[in-house]
Order: C-alpha cells, then sequence, then structure tokens
C-alpha cells in the first residue's frame, strides 16, 4: 500500500455524500456533560438530547485522549499506510496535540504507518473545505506531502463568519471571554463573529435579518482573492429560511465554484446552541 487516506473530525460538518465521494473517515469529537461522555453522532445526540444538553450550565469539550487516537489510526492502518487527520483549531482546544501523542503511539506499534496531523486553524467547513482540499489531491495519487500541501495552502486561505443569537451557549466552555463580554450589556442585538487563522474575531452588531444577510454577504466580498473562485458553504441551526435566502444572495451574487448547504454536527449544536447562520469560504486566487 502507498495510497494516503484523509482523516478529519466531525465538527468539520462535511455533507455525507462528500465524505462518501473522497473517501474521508471521520472521527467523531466528544462533549461531556455532568460526567457523562457523548460522540458526535446521532445516535448518541438526537435532537431531543441536544435541545436538553443546549440548557445545562457547564459543558466540557476536553478532546480524547492520545489511547483514543492511537486505537483509531491503527485500525485506519488497515486502508492505507499514510494517513493525513486534519483537526480542528489547535488554539481552542488541544486536539493536535494528543492526536499527535497517539500518532506517535501508532508509528511505535507500526512503524510502516506514516500519519501527519494537521491543524486546520478552523472548525465547521472551513475546517471542512481544508479536508476536501487534502482529500481531492489523494485521489489524484499524490504522496502525502502533496496531501498535506494541500491542507496547509486552504487552511491559510478559509474564513468563516457566524451570526449567532447570543454567545452565552459558546461560554459555557470557558473559551470565548473576551467574545462574551463584547456583548454582555447590550440588548437586542446579534453579534457576528468570524474565526480564520486561529484567531476568532467580533465584527459587527446587528438588530435585523436582512442586516445579518448584507453583511455576511459583504464579508464574503471582502474576504480576499477573485470571488469568481469562490467555494463557500452555508450553514445554520434553526435558521433555515434565513439560511436559503442566504444561499440564494450568494450563488446569485458570486456563482461561486463550489456550493455546499452544510449541516451542523450534533456536538456542534450543543456548543453553540441554536439560532446560528454561517458562512465558510475561501477563493483560489
Amino acid at each position: 500500500m502507498s495510497n494516503v487516506l484523509v482523516v478529519t473530525d466531525s465538527v468539520a460538518c462535511l455533507p455525507p455524500d462528500v465524505r462518501d465521494r473522497f473517501g474521508i473517515r471521520i472521527i467523531p469529537v466528544r462533549v461531556s456533560v455532568e460526567g457523562k461522555v457523548y460522540r458526535d453522532s446521532e445516535d448518541e445526540l438526537p435532537s431531543d438530547v441536544v435541545r436538553s444538553l443546549q440548557e445545562v450550565p457547564r459543558i466540557d469539550t476536553t478532546p480524547w485522549p492520545p489511547e483514543f487516537y492511537f486505537h483509531k489510526y491503527l485500525g485506519l492502518s488497515k486502508e492505507a499506510d499514510h494517513i493525513v487527520h486534519v483537526v480542528a483549531f489547535s488554539q481552542f482546544t488541544s486536539t493536535m496535540s494528543l492526536a499527535i501523542a497517539g500518532a506517535q503511539m501508532a508509528h511505535q506499534s507500526n512503524p510502516g504507518l506514516r500519519i501527519e496531523v494537521v491543524d486546520s486553524a478552523t472548525t465547521t467547513m472551513a475546517q471542512g473545505f481544508v479536508a476536501l482540499a487534502a482529500a481531492r489531491v489523494a485521489a489524484e495519487g499524490k504522496g502525502i506531502e502533496e496531501v498535506v500541501a494541500a491542507a496547509t495552502t486552504v487552511a491559510q486561505k478559509v474564513n468563516s463568519v457566524f451570526s449567532l443569537d447570543t454567545l452565552r451557549y459558546l461560554a459555557r466552555t470557558g473559551r470565548v471571554n473576551k467574545l462574551t463580554a463584547w456583548t454582555s450589556s447590550l440588548l437586542n442585538v446579534k453579534p457576528i463573529v468570524g474565526l480564520s487563522q486561529g484567531q476568532e474575531r467580533r465584527l459587527a452588531l446587528i438588530r435585523s435579518k436582512s442586516q445579518c444577510m448584507n453583511t455576511l454577504a459583504r464579508l464574503v466580498s471582502e474576504g480576499g482573492g477573485d470571488t469568481t473562485s469562490l467555494h463557500v458553504a452555508v450553514m445554520d441551526i434553526g435558521r433555515h429560511e434565513e439560511a436559503d435566502n442566504l444561499s440564494d444572495i450568494i450563488q446569485s451574487r458570486f456563482q461561486p465554484v463550489e456550493f455546499y448547504r452544510g449541516e451542523i454536527s450534533p456536538v456542534t449544536q450543543v456548543v453553540t446552541g441554536s439560532g446560528l447562520l454561517g458562512i465558510a469560504f475561501y477563493t483560489d486566487g
């Protein structure tokens, strides 16, 4: 064997048909609530459980220990001797270091196995785009260095922007204190925040749906690069009509070369709460 297998986390929120088409393997992330651990799947986190966990005062998003990744990688080594794992942003989680530790353990157990862990520096479909770029190159039969380079290139360009009804859900993780303080004294506004290259950004405070649509579309056009080569995904939790309208605006205004109506994984729904509308995007230029 000399093929390269691309792996990413469930919070990359890749549509199932895209995962299947490119053979991307998914590792479910975990969330712990009051000592009980849930895997990121609809089986363990159906919609009624997600809704109940959105209201608990504290959640723990600590990643899996190295032994978990060790066993995952060894299992995947039956399919390929080269693995590229695109992980969620290391700036807010320890996934990167824990996965690397697991990769080292797997290599010691199977010296012929090579594993490269790539920090996407983002999450949701922005992370998905990074994994997808790697998988496309792997599908061409390229080597692991070229697969890693493709992932890194997109990770350095991809942006994500989110409109949220509130930041109080995210505040339960203890990882976005600066963002939470930004809106804590304001009423009847919805924050728009950005995430790219591992940095969260305060972008705007909006009051109406139309203002939200115009702001998100404007942020795409200002995101840099040639928008005639735009790759974009629209995502939502409980804001389906707005997401449909935003999809229409994005597709008519920019004619993207690649467009997805992205899904949000159950753990992501638990972490961010209801009322999310987001865009992930990058350009080839």
